[in-house]
């Protein structure tokens, strides 16, 4: 179900809103800024007190809508958008949805929309995206990670390497290449050389993450799954049994 946080909104330079919506369960947040200064806005979603986007900036988001649906924006022009997936979250007790968007520069009147997919029944398997900015960090229950500049260079000729180490391998690719494999799976084109693809994980893995500082390449935005409760599991089987009795009527 489609449902609607905030439309038309104004944020000033320096300052942050807050969006909510109490749903029963989350998959998608859409967040539209019509504003020359999208690119630096930072995006925080919350559930409850439990954070599942840590201020991500609105640049890397975009990137990543990028691999699922044709974002074509100019990296000078006045429009971004992100479309972020989190699996399937089921909410529990009075917890509610927390959209923040946090303006670098001013987001001019009427420019910023907040929109998400909630209450669609199904198994929960929660995402939490992170982003890093430390050279070398790991990553818990990883399962793909993007990168970029966040100074919005290309970086499709940046020739350092980053290794990454899992429990059961490892490897040390350049942005350059992380570029390529962005390249070869995006839908839009316009932005392509501006991102990179560390590792796309069949299952869950610690991954680690080393390079070194003198890369133009300085933020990574990991996906990561997150453990479900029996009391989720349980309220996810009510929720799809309910929908399955009143299918048709």
């Amino acid at each position: 179900m489609l449902v609607t946080l905030a439309t038309n909104q104004n944020i000033t330079a320096g300052s942050s809103s807050t969006f909510t919506y109490s749903p029963n369960s989350l998959q998608k947040v859409l967040v539209n800024v019509e504003d020359v200064d999208w690119e630096d806005c930072r995006i925080t979603v919350q559930i409850g007190s439990t954070t599942i986007l840590n201020g991500a900036q609105m640049y890397g988001l975009s990137g990543l809508a990028s691999l699922s649906s044709d974002v074509s924006f100019n990296m000078a022009g006045d429009n971004g958008f992100a479309t972020i997936d989190f699996g399937n979250h089921i909410l529990s007790g009075n917890d509610n949805l927390y959209v923040t968007v946090e303006a670098v520069g001013a987001l001019a009147t009427n420019v910023v929309d907040v929109s998400a997919i909630v209450n669609v029944p199904g198994n929960p398997n929660p995402l939490r995206l992170t982003e890093y900015t430390d050279n070398t960090f790991t990553s818990t229950n990883n399962l793909f990670a993007l990168c970029w500049d966040a100074g919005h260079a290309v970086i499709d000729e940046d020739a350092i390497n980053c290794e990454i180490r899992t429990s059961v391998d490892s490897s040390a690719p350049s942005f350059i290449s992380a570029s390529s494999y962005y390249k070869s799976v995006t839908v839009s084109q316009s932005p392509s050389n501006y991102f990179g693809i560390l590792n796309d994980h069949a299952v869950p893995l610690h991954t680690t993450y080393n390079y070194n500082s003198s890369a133009i390449t300085d933020t990574i935005l990991t996906i990561e799954k997150m453990m479900t409760t029996r009391n989720q599991v349980a309220q996810a089987k009510q929720s799809i049994r309910r929908t399955v009795s009143f299918a048709g009527k």
